[in-house]
């Protein structure tokens, strides 16, 4: 049988004190930036602490450990990967110092290090059972309803006066401060108050929904620039689909229909995944068999941009790549056609429009088209993209953050 060694507080703590000695270089405002240099040469500059403790090579196990729990905490809750190990550290300071205290009046242990290390193992069971039955009580009772009342009053455009407005950018600028400097701090948390503040939703799901919404989608809402300051980020009504149009773009000043296919319009004539079988009593060759299934195919789009034209559809959305032949029809008929769309766009659209992509073609249905106030190509950095606002029944607006190529991380 194996022997288990007990973990001298000692040790732990020294253990600990080593991390935290690593986190303070980058901790506060007055915090720097730390440089990893990895074997292959690549050089990472960071102030994250999440990524900091993640690129640290341990072989410790108490010293891994530690880095996992603040890494599941910085993941569950989107930050504190940096106070997660000052905390701890703390605490354990606090356990030995007092540990050392109370050693002297116990008489049950011989020796003295006995003494420290069964009350610093009280302590500890004591803490656990603070944090376990009272520390989520009073977090509910006296945290939570203080910290939900500002935000959704804040957020939601409810606050009387512009008392609780200030105290959130006061929150979040304290926020951003040791994450993209006193600099910008002012700045972003300035833009994303006016994110926060512009969105009101007024649905049965409540204003909780709006916020757990955005947060879901912020990746899709933001749109990183290149070769551009932090500074020039700025706050743009409506969404920006990060690809180009594949068909002339038609500019108009009318409302657009819009619609969203999911799979390729024009049938594949030969494809390792089907087998064309030659049949028939006409004695037809390969070729002309050949012909009338491209005519099939053909005939089939056809119908379907007339369906199209029916439903007054002048944009269409697609998340795989489309035909040339599909491509023609539309630039013929006046549609724009923007391909291979990533899923969270489509989704978001589907989402905010209230409309279901296509999946089959042959049933289109005005459940299907979106009506959009304009769509047209925007300019970002080096890159065009697509940019359009979405006519929307709510009483909301869905905004999107075009950034500099600084990043803020969380």
């Amino acid at each position: 049988m194996s022997r288990v060694e007990a973990l001298h507080l000692n040790h732990v703590l020294q253990t600990v004190g080593t991390l935290e000695s690593v986190i303070l270089r980058s901790f506060g405002p007055e915090g720097g930036q730390v440089l990893f240099t990895r074997d292959t040469g690549q050089v990472m500059l960071t102030r994250c602490g999440s990524r900091i403790l993640t690129a640290l090579r341990l072989e410790h196990p108490v010293a891994r450990m530690v880095v996992e729990c603040a890494w599941k905490h910085s993941a569950k809750t989107g930050d504190g990967a940096k106070t997660f190990i000052l905390l701890l550290a703390s605490l354990l300071r606090s356990i030995q110092t007092t540990a050392f205290k109370e050693c002297h009046r116990s008489r049950t242990f011989i020796s003295r290090e006995g003494a420290v290390t069964a009350t610093a193992r009280r302590l500890a069971d004591d803490l656990m059972t603070f944090a376990l039955q009272t520390l989520g009580h009073l977090i509910r009772l006296e945290v939570v309803p203080n910290g939900h009342c500002l935000v959704l009053e804040d957020c939601t455009g409810k606050a009387q006066d512009s008392a609780g407005t200030d105290t959130l950018q006061k929150l979040l600028a304290s926020f951003f401060h040791t994450r993209v400097g006193r600099i910008h701090c002012e700045f972003v948390a300035d833009l994303l108050c006016k994110m926060l503040s512009n969105w009101k939703v007024k649905n049965a799901k409540g204003d909780h929904f709006s916020l757990q919404f955005l947060s879901d989608s912020f990746a899709v809402l933001h749109t990183p620039v290149s070769g551009f300051p932090l500074s020039c980020s700025r706050l743009i009504e409506g969404l920006v689909i990060h690809r180009d149009f594949a068909t002339p773009y038609r500019r108009t000043d009318q409302p657009v229909k819009a619609v969203v296919f999911t799979t390729c319009l024009h049938q594949k004539m030969l494809s390792t995944e089907y087998v064309l079988q030659l049949t028939g009593q006409m004695h037809l060759s390969k070729e002309g068999s050949l012909v009338r299934f491209g005519a099939l195919a053909e005939s089939t789009v056809e119908r379907v941009f007339a369906t199209l034209e029916e439903l007054g559809v002048k944009f269409i959305l697609s998340a795989v790549k489309q035909s040339e032949a599909v491509l023609t029809l539309a630039a013929q008929r006046g549609m724009s056609v923007v391909e291979c769309v990533s899923d969270d766009e489509l989704n978001l659209f589907a989402q905010i429009s209230k409309t279901k992509p296509v999946s089959d073609y042959q049933t289109i249905q005005s459940e299907h088209v979106a009506t959009l106030e304009f769509c047209r190509p925007v300019l970002l950095g080096a890159h065009r993209f697509v940019y359009l606002v979405i006519s929307l029944i709510l009483q909301s607006k869905l905004h999107n953050i075009p950034e500099g190529v600084s990043k803020v991380h969380s």
